[in-house]
């Protein structure tokens, strides 16, 4: 039974909390472990669903990735996704969102970290055009320390080893257009430097977390190990790594074909209709749950407006609008879980045998 739940308190709360708790940036490596999710803390469990294993998406956004976050925090709570084993992706602020999952953070990090970037662009008198990444690259390094970069390697190591490409089971997505036309999803890291360098090419929207259209990669000629060209790679937004009806949200039985998952389900913080996503993820059928978009579950609330939604996803907002993406967030992760449990019930029914009339 999916509970619903005071989701306004819970931020609250755990919002307070984080506050009680913070340090300052030069200690946020050495306490960062305090409010991470780790194994056998009541949080995590396995898949409700014995023997499917599900893979979660997530989709570019920009400043609404406190959106991705509250899904994040549901499905964590509700045990759909494992931080330490399940399979997830995502693009430009859903690589941020998969990356954060995958060192073990707790959700409502990645929404505090997003106020700060706000908060940033705001007292400084800055836009967010142009001035992100190196804002997120601040975020990161505070966030990220060598227990969580620790966590990430620790993840899928029971798996089979068999299965090479999928490595620590946290994809990030991002395009290279020189010297190679070539999309990538990568999931192995050499050192923490490395993870966070490659969340920062899954972000490179052009002219809009930066000035410029791509960014340099000069790794090529730094570290030639003669497999590739000594040149430096021009790399793009993970958005154009895949067609336009994904939007940036990998299908991952297709691209990790051996890393045990059956289905992939999209969260994008933007509202689906406009990339005709349900065509790639189907939902709200019987058998098909395998979306959850933004405004999937207002109830009596009001749905976000697409000026405003594209107004959020550009533009430094408040707390409050940003905590408000979060709660939505939630609230539609809840809905999501609420039909997965329906369709559940609905297959058991189905294979249960009839009782024989003699």
């Amino acid at each position: 039974m999916i509970a619903t739940r005071s989701v306004g308190k819970i931020v609250r709360n755990k919002t307070q909390h984080l506050f009680n708790t913070k340090h300052s940036c030069n200690n946020a490596c050495n306490s960062a472990a305090a409010n991470m999710i780790l194994p056998g803390d009541g949080l995590v469990a396995q898949s409700p669903n014995p023997g499917q294993s599900i893979g979660f998406s997530f989709s570019p956004g920009g400043l609404l990735l406190p959106y991705h976050m509250g899904v994040a925090d549901c499905l964590i709570k509700e045990k759909y996704i494992d931080p330490s084993k399940t399979v997830i992706a995502g693009s430009s602020a859903g690589s941020i969102a998969a990356m954060a999952i995958g060192v073990g953070i707790d959700p409502i990090q990645g929404l505090e970290g997003t106020i700060a970037i706000s908060d940033r662009c705001l007292n400084d008198g800055k836009s967010a055009r142009g001035n992100l990444l190196p804002l997120l690259e601040e975020q990161m390094e505070s966030l990220v320390g060598p227990d969580e970069f620790e966590f990430l390697m620790a993840r899928r190591q029971d798996q089979n080893g068999n299965d090479k490409k999928t490595g620590t089971g946290v994809a990030l997505a991002y395009r290279e257009v020189f010297p190679q036309r070539k999309s990538h999803f990568q999931t192995k890291f050499e050192d923490r430097e490395d993870l966070l360098r490659s969340v920062g090419y899954s972000c490179m929207f052009p002219f809009f977390t930066t000035n410029f259209p791509c960014i340099l990669d000069f790794d090529p000629v730094l570290k030639n190990d003669g497999k590739r060209l000594p040149v430096p790679r021009l790399l793009m937004d993970g958005y154009f790594s895949l067609p336009r009806p994904q939007f940036g949200c990998p299908i991952l039985e297709d691209v990790f074909p051996d890393s045990g998952v059956e289905r992939t389900v999209a969260i994008t913080c933007i509202p689906q209709e406009y990339f005709g996503m349900d065509e790639v993820f189907p939902r709200n059928s019987k058998e098909d749950n395998n979306l959850i978009s933004i405004n999937d579950a207002c109830g009596d609330g009001k749905p976000l407006s697409t000026a405003d939604i594209f107004r959020i996803a550009t533009q430094p907002t408040s707390r409050k609008e940003l905590t408000d993406l979060f709660e939505r967030g939630y609230r539609d992760a809840e809905d999501w879980c609420r039909r997965e449990e329906d369709n559940r019930r609905r297959r058991q029914t189905k294979q249960k045998p009839k009782a024989s009339t003699s």
